[in-house]
């Protein structure tokens, strides 16, 4: 058999000739077509295997219930904390935990695609078990769901000592241990926080608001809080620069505290902060520049109420008893202290006193009305009738 120009025959022992092995470029062109097969099927093998992947493992959803409605007065509803910081992946497992959506991870999904999942505050919530994460979102957002032990509201014209008997008894606390946090400052009062015989008060240094309470909370934190509030709220209105614009004795400024004692007198005695409460002060501060009485039931009321453990009604008698030292119309000068919890709408107002020369006021069913030291006998007359 002819060879390849230039390159001899071989032969075997026997004699027969061997064809000699392909050159590289026909060994490809041989296997080129099975190469191109496996490269084809190898690509769709690989796109099967990611399919594969991504449905039983990647794209697969975390456990969820489908119920996805709590109704308000549902009684096998159990209770879920959700403390101060908590993440996504806290809240999840709280959840788990107690049984009301069916893993964690559905949770920390739904929350992602929900923003509103954000306001979530801080509490122990009342919340149906066996829910849809989406559902028990839904539920967290409610503040009506927030079991009552885990809130206490301040509000303006409260009484500070009310919100400290309100804490004791909602959270098991003692309530001789949140008087000593007030005795000893261990709640950040400022320095000027004091009654006149020198002791520190937290009347009227509650910031109003509604406190969201956790296991975490010790009887110090919240009042800190409360507190810290305050404080914060006092500076942006200027109290300590303004008080001393307001004349509190013939011959002397306000001091931050008595410039407070003023407003919670407003905040007991009248409704609005603008007018009434701009009135007031002036009525006041014009009666404390003259050394007379500033003669409120407001701060007598404080007082016996704050004996007897509820709040009472006061006779004109006790407002002017000389025994009594929140008895303004029976002693001169403010109470020792402020006698209820001002807005920071009354402060305020307070602190910008009208020019109107009112000496009197007098609350009646049309509001109240207010009369110059000139017009003492109208005052007596519309006011002072048996």
């Amino acid at each position: 058999m002819p060879g390849t120009e230039g390159e001899p025959i071989e032969s075997d022992p026997d004699g027969e000739c061997e064809v000699p092995p392909p050159i590289r470029g026909e060994r490809w062109r041989a296997w080129g077509p099975l190469a191109v097969l496996l490269v084809v099927f190898g690509s769709i093998g690989a796109l099967v295997f990611a399919g594969l992947v991504a449905f039983f493992g990647g794209a697969r959803h975390a456990p969820d219930y489908a119920q996805g409605s709590c109704a308000a007065d549902d009684p096998h509803k159990v209770l879920v904390e959700v403390p101060q910081g908590a993440t996504g992946k806290d809240i999840g497992d709280a959840l788990f935990n107690a049984g009301v959506v069916r893993s964690s991870q559905a949770f920390v999904d739904a929350a992602e695609r929900n923003q509103a999942a954000r306001g979530i505050s801080t509490g122990t919530y009342r919340v149906c078990p066996k829910l849809s994460a989406a559902a028990a979102i839904t539920e967290l957002l409610k503040t009506s769901n927030l079991s009552p032990d885990s809130l206490v509201e301040v509000r303006p014209g409260d009484y500070s000592w009310e919100t400290l008997r309100a804490l004791a008894k909602k959270r098991g606390w003692d309530r001789d241990d949140l008087q000593q946090l007030v005795d000893g400052n261990e709640i950040g009062l400022p320095p000027w926080s004091k009654s006149t015989d020198g002791h520190w008060t937290v009347e009227g240094m509650l910031e109003p608001g509604r406190y969201t309470l956790t296991s975490a909370d010790t009887p110090q934190s919240v009042l800190s809080a409360m507190v810290k509030a305050r404080v914060a709220e006092l500076a942006k209105l200027g109290l300590e620069t303004k008080a001393a614009a307001l004349r509190c004795a013939p011959t002397r400024r306000c001091t931050p505290e008595e410039a407070l004692i003023v407003a919670s007198l407003a905040e007991a005695e009248v409704t609005r902060p603008d007018p009434d409460g701009r009135e007031v002060s002036e009525a006041v501060t014009n009666r404390l520049g003259r050394g007379d009485f500033v003669g409120v039931d407001a701060s007598t009321k404080y007082w016996l109420s704050l004996q007897a453990g509820k709040r009472v009604t006061v006779t004109r008698r006790e407002v002017t008893d000389p025994t009594d030292p929140y008895a303004t119309g029976g002693r001169q000068g403010l109470p020792p202290t402020p006698v209820s919890i001002p807005s920071k709408q009354m402060i305020a107002a307070v602190l910008a006193p009208t020019s109107e020369h009112y000496y009197y006021w007098c609350a009646g069913g049309s509001g109240t009305r207010f009369f110059k030291e000139s017009e003492k006998a109208v005052f007596e007359r519309t006011c002072l009738r048996p």
